[in-house]
């Protein structure tokens, strides 16, 4: 495994959910932002199918506690001031190719591209094993090619380890295992993610069902280096 600096920018993150910005490259935003890097932080969902059977948070309500949440996320992360959009998509029903809801998230994101011009795309894995991290991570590759953006590409995974099948792991050649050390930032990654309260456990009790951030994910994913796969080709 191959250790790597840290990014100079401009840097574009693409995050499925609130929250995956931190769990999955929030040592690497807040490194950025201690380089005095320019960031962009994209929220492809509006996270709001977590706590599906509350009575006391509806979607609207919630997508509007996790955009919240997001931006105290990065503030923690020093990415108070950075850019940041959120496309509001539904969570776990992102629209398909070719739909106009599909259309207009694009034409978002080849805007930003066109503004940022980042060196750097950190993207979810292309096979991370839940359905909005690998539409998210199509999305971000449509957007590319659309833009004519050639920027170096960072993928991250969350739930590959957990969940992932064995077809879901990179093949091949098909990408470099990167390591990023974090551990002089470890303690802001960790502070980040306590602000995403509703995935936590701490703040919705009327949804036993809702889904939690485990222990053994929060350990996992909050350790003194962050690991990436770097294509190794285009794709």
């Amino acid at each position: 495994m191959t250790g790597i600096d840290p990014p100079a920018g401009p840097i574009l993150v693409i995050a499925p959910h609130p929250d995956d910005e931190t769990l999955g490259c929030g040592g690497l935003i807040c490194l950025a932002m201690r380089g005095g890097q320019r960031l962009h932080t994209v929220f492809v969902t509006d996270g709001g199918a977590s706590h599906r059977n509350s009575f006391l948070w509806d979607r609207t309500k919630l997508a509007a506690c996790r955009e919240a949440e997001a931006a105290e996320a990065l503030r923690r992360l020093g990415a108070g001031k950075s850019g940041r959009s959120f496309l509001r998509l539904p969570d776990a029903d992102m629209p398909a190719r070719g739909s106009a809801h599909y259309g207009r998230a694009k034409s978002a994101v080849v805007a930003i591209l066109r503004d940022l011009q980042p060196r750097l795309v950190v993207l979810p894995w292309r096979r991370d094993p839940h359905r909005d991290h690998r539409d998210a991570w199509s999305l971000g590759m449509d957007c590319l090619l659309a833009a004519g953006t050639s920027a170096d590409i960072l993928e991250y995974a969350i739930w590959l380890d957990e969940l992932g099948s064995r077809a879901d792991h990179p093949q091949g050649l098909e990408v470099e295992r990167v390591s990023l050390d974090i551990s002089e930032v470890q303690h802001a990654k960790k502070d980040a993610l306590k602000a995403h309260r509703s995935q936590l456990g701490e703040l919705i009790t009327d949804d036993p069902a809702a889904f939690v951030l485990s222990k053994h994910t929060i350990d996992r994913l909050t350790g003194p280096e962050e690991i990436y796969w770097r294509p190794c080709a285009s794709v």
